[in-house]
């Protein structure tokens, strides 16, 4: 899957949190500070929210992103795993600051990962499978290491739950092996071959699991 703190799609530790202008003569405020006076909602996604994902996708995986027609599939595919991190603050608009999104495999596929790497993630969902595959995990870079991305895959991992599955799956990169690892995922074998064209975006990409019962 695709990440925050970066993983993937079968696709994450955050750079430095920028530092806010100050106003002359005012104090210089942290972006933490702001943070915390804000609130951030994980939601379901809606069909209005795709563009805004789409942007955020594009932000975050840049050649590996998402297209519109690709999350509207996803969407319309498993839409409860559709999740979005809306950060709201007083007197200003909310914005869609995190996703995630996920579809139904079967525990057997995919044979090789790197035929899957070859399609569309929303060609391989199949409605009977137990198996929730998480494609895409993103969080702004602006607002990384602030605990929206673990919040994002154990809500997603709810979801599973909720549907009775057996077993959460993703690939993770170098950079978000340690979230997953947080959020309960098991490494269970590197993929050295996948992702080969795109080392600055998966370092390592590595299958991890987790079991939801």
């Amino acid at each position: 899957m695709k990440g925050d703190e970066g993983v993937d799609r079968g696709r994450h530790a955050p750079p430095g949190a920028p530092h806010l202008p100050v106003p002359a003569g005012g104090p210089r405020r942290s972006p933490a500070a702001g943070v915390a006076r804000a609130r951030v909602l994980i939601r379901p996604a809606r069909p209005d929210d795709l563009l805004d994902a789409t942007r955020l996708e594009r932000r975050v995986w840049g050649k590996l992103s998402a297209t519109l027609n690709e999350l509207q599939r996803r969407l319309f595919a498993l839409p409860e795993a559709f999740l979005l991190a809306e950060l709201q603050r007083a007197g200003r608009p909310s914005r869609i600051v995190a996703l995630t999104n996920g579809i139904l495999w079967t525990r057997d596929f995919p044979r090789s990962y790197m035929e899957y790497e070859r399609m569309l993630p929303s060609a391989s969902h199949n409605p009977r499978g137990d198996v929730l595959y998480l494609v895409s995990l993103g969080v702004d870079p602006e607002l990384r290491g602030r605990g929206i991305g673990l919040r994002l895959l154990l809500e997603t991992l709810e979801v599973g739950r909720r549907r009775h599955l057996k077993l959460a799956r993703l690939i993770a990169n170098q950079r978000a092996r340690p979230l997953c690892q947080r959020a309960g995922f098991d490494a269970v074998r590197p993929l050295p071959r996948l992702f080969r064209q795109h080392r600055d975006l998966m370092p390592q990409p590595i299958l991890m699991e987790h079991w939801l019962f």
